[in-house]
């Protein structure tokens, strides 16, 4: 189902945070719906164009804009004639279509990920879920060309998706359930390809948040496999006497997981990442 917020995610995934290609994207997308409350041609009675599901209609409405800007360019009569003095530079260099493209293919994300969705719903086996979706979306041969970083970003997010609706958008540790702070952590590294066959398995995974996730990605913490609990690596210990320890480190040393109902975390991949990827007590 698309989103404002799902819109917002995709276009970050797309063009990252430390760019200002994405968040210009974002307001050519607001530009253009507050457009629309202006010449509501498309009866959208205010709602965003980042909601549409369907597909037709989103590609109308991407080549009407493009006939707008065009014209708006020429100085003629426009939908973009009540845009603001300080935004007037999005449709002027085009980044209202631009942006309509970026939507168009945002839709045709979601719909990859709904066929995703029905491939594995009444599946239980989280190695046969894994199998399923690295199929689906053709992780089985990667290379470094634009193609395989599209499918691989595609996986990934799918993979996040997934973990977050299994721990219920919340961190694993901490409870924190704010959506944009939360990732799914491989317990196994993705770039580990010795294990490629378990990247979207869904015991793979653990929600964290930002700060919990980097640190057990680079082994500063990792999880025990037969308690579940929290552990400190030596390498983080050395930080014991600084202010924010206690904090955002010590308060965590033996906490246990919150596990999930379904797909807990393997044990043999917890293992594995204390074995290979923590730094070590």
């Amino acid at each position: 189902m698309m989103t404002q917020q799902g819109f917002e995610d995709y276009i970050f995934s797309v063009y990252g945070h430390t760019t200002g290609t994405a968040k210009s994207y974002i307001t050519a997308i607001h530009i253009v719906d507050e457009m629309f409350t202006y010449q509501d041609v498309f009866a959208l009675n205010g709602k965003s164009i980042t909601c549409i599901d369907d597909y037709m209609l989103l590609q109308q409405i991407s080549d009407f804009v493009c006939d707008q800007q065009t014209l708006y360019k020429k100085g003629q009569d426009s939908i973009f004639r009540n845009i603001s003095s300080g935004q007037s530079s999005y449709p002027g260099k085009g980044f209202c279509s631009a942006a309509m493209k970026n939507l168009i293919k945002y839709a045709q994300y979601e719909q990859d990920i709904e066929i995703a969705n029905r491939l594995v719903v009444n599946e239980r086996n989280p190695r046969t879920i894994s199998k399923k979706l690295i199929e689906h979306f053709d992780l089985t041969k990667e290379g470094e060309d634009i193609v395989s970083e599209q499918k691989r970003r595609k996986g990934q997010d799918y993979f996040r998706r997934m973990i977050l609706v299994n721990y219920g958008y919340q961190c694993a540790i901490t409870g924190i359930d704010i959506p944009q702070l939360l990732l799914a952590s491989h317990i196994i590294p993705w770039s580990d390809k010795s294990h490629q066959k378990d990247r979207l398995n869904p015991c793979n995974g653990i929600c964290l948040s930002a700060l919990y996730d980097r640190a057990f990605d680079k082994g500063l913490i990792t999880v025990s496999p037969d308690d579940f609990k929290v552990s400190l690596s030596s390498a983080l210990r050395e930080y014991e006497s600084e202010e924010y320890y206690d904090k955002h480190f010590g308060c965590i040393e033996g906490r246990k997981l919150t596990l999930p109902s379904n797909y807990q975390p393997d044990r043999n991949f917890l293992a594995y990442h204390r074995e290979k990827v923590f730094m070590g007590v």
